[in-house]
């Protein structure tokens, strides 16, 4: 089980991204810039980000989009299907969003989507259906259709055209008009199709307009209507004139955009409600150039981040709409210029929220070398590292390892200026950033370098202790006590007092591999008196990772109460947050499993279970207990089944890890199972763990040198074998100092 570091800390100071509000160095000019790659018909993974660049640069109709596109799409809908296997049924949504919110009126779809497309467009259907969004799986049952027609589709769209009449029509004329409406719309919003785009502005035209008929009624008659007609006619005229809009510039088509309204007859209520909107379209519709196209993307991004007056709730859809109106609206901006920062990192931010993360860098580099300013590089390697931590956080650390590989020109572009220093996030968090995601997935020489070249260039304490915790491993301790004598001096650490605390406990646990007696009870007396002073303070989640180094430093006086009772607050400092939940019932379970106490262990699982932990996290904790109920011979835990039986069989490690924790594989045949190198030290202590139950210490200690040597430098498991083999650690620095008041 990796340990729970993520690029969140990373991120918390990056500065907000002030410039998508800005229009800094526009051009009438149409920008045409180099091709990264020649039109191909099928992409790599390795070259998505490239390709999604190339793409968003080709022109409308013509024959280099078409090829970029359908090479773009095939690859997006693989990695759709993918995460639809991975069970992130989330992301795969997103993913397909993504995908076909590229697309637009007039490009087929039939043989664009690749073969996975089908895979990805049912996984789409099945979630969306599930979620009770009609429009939306209406327009991928369309696409099923295209893609390769059959009777079970057919079927589909049949029963839900009549389940939709049936449900929307069963309220007032407005208010049905108005159900029908946000169905055709949604609907428009996934299928690129004339049929859709007719549809959808059929029907928001005839829900306008019967709008405008009851306000007109309501001013000869002054009878009120009935509350839910009149809270739809107000959404109408608030909103109907821009949805309209927005259904033709979901193309970026301001000119269809403009000839809608003024068929509607709705100019003059645009104009009345939003008349700097209405100048906007008005001004993109008569010429394309990127200064007019960014003031109506200023006017969108203004509706999608804020509608004054109205309930989150109530616009949810109008605001999904404007979104994508927004991001075609960018794309359009970005192939006149793409070295407006205001355009492109509106555009990266887009392409992060729809499962396009990785594509994110690439698409910045033209606004970078165009505009080499310390606050547009700042945001550019803000919005950069955010992609990586997008795609680290789904657990898709390829991804991410892509999208630092996108970002890495940028980075040279940025460290050869002058104003480097002023730059934050700086060049060296970003390959920090990476090098602590290669260090969880036991790339430990490529985490070195990284993380080398990161300390050289900017001193940080969270880093210098990951080099130190490398060099420990590698038996290197007089390098790794300097490099954490050095920590203790960064600005990070001074700031930090959690940190501080790793890196003084870790301190004590190398000079206690060197042999230094003296050197083992200092830094962790220090520790403590600095751990205790800092209690209470700062967010939850900073008291919560405060009490859990706090307790493993009392465990290493031998102090299990005090220790206990730590991690207890630490749990309790951050109610509902389940990232701080999860590190901590790691601390309490595993702590448990190493002292070989299994109410406590048992307790722990409970706990997790009650605070709705990820699944995955829920198999390792069972996992735990599992293991400790075969050492002591205990009867087996409901707890542990029920954590087992949850996860189905979908080829993922976890899903090998349960049925292992079931007795249905092998210690020998976990390990024949790894695939990575994080995979197989994992395995190689649960079958050390397997030998010990079976009464055979030796074999099992073997193992577990075996996982303490490993790359995977930052697993759990990596730990818990070093206590298991060295049980003396908890007494490593003697009684606790008389002088300090221990909580």
């Amino acid at each position: 089980m990796r340990l729970l570091r993520p690029l969140a800390p990373l991120l918390a100071a990056v500065p907000y991204l002030a410039a998508c509000t800005v229009h800094r160095g526009a051009t009438s000019a149409a920008a045409t810039p180099e091709r990264a790659m020649p039109p191909q018909a099928a992409v790599s993974d390795d070259d998505f980000s490239v390709a999604v660049h190339d793409l968003l640069l080709s022109a409308p109709g013509s024959v280099e989009r078409a090829v970029r596109l359908g090479a773009v799409e095939s690859r997006q809908m693989a990695r759709a299907a993918a995460r639809f296997r991975a069970r992130s049924a989330d992301r795969g949504v997103v993913a397909v969003s993504g995908g076909l919110y590229l697309a637009r009126v007039g490009e087929p779809v039939q043989g664009m989507l690749g073969p996975d497309g089908p895979e990805a467009i049912r996984g789409a259907v099945r979630e969306l259906a599930t979620r009770g969004d009609e429009g939306r799986s209406r327009a991928l049952y369309d696409l099923l259709l295209q893609i390769g027609p059959d009777a079970d589709t057919k079927h589909h769209i049949e029963a839900l055209d009549t389940w939709t009449h049936d449900a929307i029509t069963t309220g007032g004329p407005l208010e049905s008009a108005g159900a029908l409406e946000r169905v055709a719309v949604r609907r428009r919003l996934l299928e690129p199709s004339d049929a859709a785009l007719t549809d959808a502005v059929k029907a928001t035209e005839d829900w306008l307009g019967k709008a405008v008929a009851l306000r007109d009624r309501f001013r000869r008659t002054h009878v009120q209507p009935a509350r839910e007609e009149g809270a739809e006619a107000w959404r109408a005229l608030e909103t109907g004139p821009l949805v309209l809009a927005a259904l033709y510039l979901r193309d970026a088509n301001a000119a269809g955009a403009l000839a809608a309204i003024d068929h509607a007859q709705a100019r003059d209520l645009l104009e009345a409600e939003r008349p700097q909107f209405a100048v906007a379209l008005e001004v993109a519709a008569q010429e394309r150039t990127a200064d007019r196209c960014i003031g109506l993307l200023g006017q969108l991004r203004t509706l999608v981040a804020h509608e004054p007056g109205h309930e989150e709730e109530e616009f949810t859809d109008d605001r999904d709409t404007f979104g994508a109106a927004a991001f075609a609206t960018a794309t359009e901006c970005y192939r006149l210029d793409p070295t407006v920062p205001q355009v492109a990192l509106s555009l990266g931010v887009a392409l992060e929220e729809l499962g396009l993360a990785e594509a994110t860098p690439t698409v910045l580099g033209e606004t970078l070398r165009a505009h080499p300013d310390a606050k547009t590089a700042s945001e550019v390697l803000a919005l950069s590292l955010d992609a990586m931590a997008v795609e680290e956080d789904a657990g898709d650390t390829d991804a991410a390892r892509r999208a630092f590989k996108a970002a890495e020109p940028l980075l040279d572009v940025v460290s050869g200026v002058a104003f480097a220093g002023a730059i934050h996030p700086s060049p060296a968090r970003l390959r920090a950033a990476m090098g602590e995601i290669d260090l969880r997935e036991g790339r430990i020489d490529e985490a070195r370098t990284l993380l080398t070249r990161s300390a050289a260039e900017e001193k940080s304490g969270a880093v210098l202790l990951s080099l130190a915790r490398i060099e420990w491993r590698d038996g290197q301790t007089q390098p790794a006590l300097q490099h954490l004598s050095d920590a203790l001096s960064a600005q990070d650490a001074a700031r930090d007092p959690a940190l501080r605390g790793e890196i003084l406990l870790l301190m004590s646990d190398v000079a206690r591999d060197k042999g230094d007696v003296a050197g083992v009870r200092t830094p962790l007396t220090e520790a403590l008196k600095e751990l205790v002073q800092s209690r209470g303070g700062g967010p939850n989640a900073d008291r919560a990772r405060v009490e859990r180094v706090l307790s493993r430093v009392l465990d290493r006086f031998g102090a299990a109460q005090p220790a206990q009772r730590a991690l207890e607050r630490a749990y309790a400092a951050a109610p509902g947050d389940r990232r701080q939940a999860a590190q901590t019932i790691e601390l309490l379970v595993g702590r448990a499993f190493v002292r070989g106490d299994l109410p406590a262990a048992r307790e722990g699982l409970e706990r997790a279970v009650g605070a709705d932990l990820d699944g995955d996290d829920l198999v390792y904790f069972a996992l735990w207990v599992r293991l400790l109920e075969r050492q002591l011979h205990a009867a087996p835990s409901a707890a542990v089944d029920r954590a087992f039986g949850a996860v189905t069989e979908d080829g993922r490690w976890v899903t090998t890890l349960a049925r292992f924790g079931e007795g249905k594989l092998k210690g020998d045949d976990l390990i024949a199972s790894a695939k990575t190198p994080i995979q197989k030290y994992e395995a190689l202590f649960y079958a050390a763990m397997d030998h010990r139950a079976a009464g055979d210490t030796k074999g099992g200690d073997d193992l577990l040198r075996q996982v303490v040597a490993g790359t995977g430098v930052e697993l759990s498991e990596m730990n818990l074998a070093r206590d298991l083999l060295d049980p003396g650690r908890s007494q490593l620095a003697g009684p606790l100092p008389p002088d300090v008041a221990v909580p």
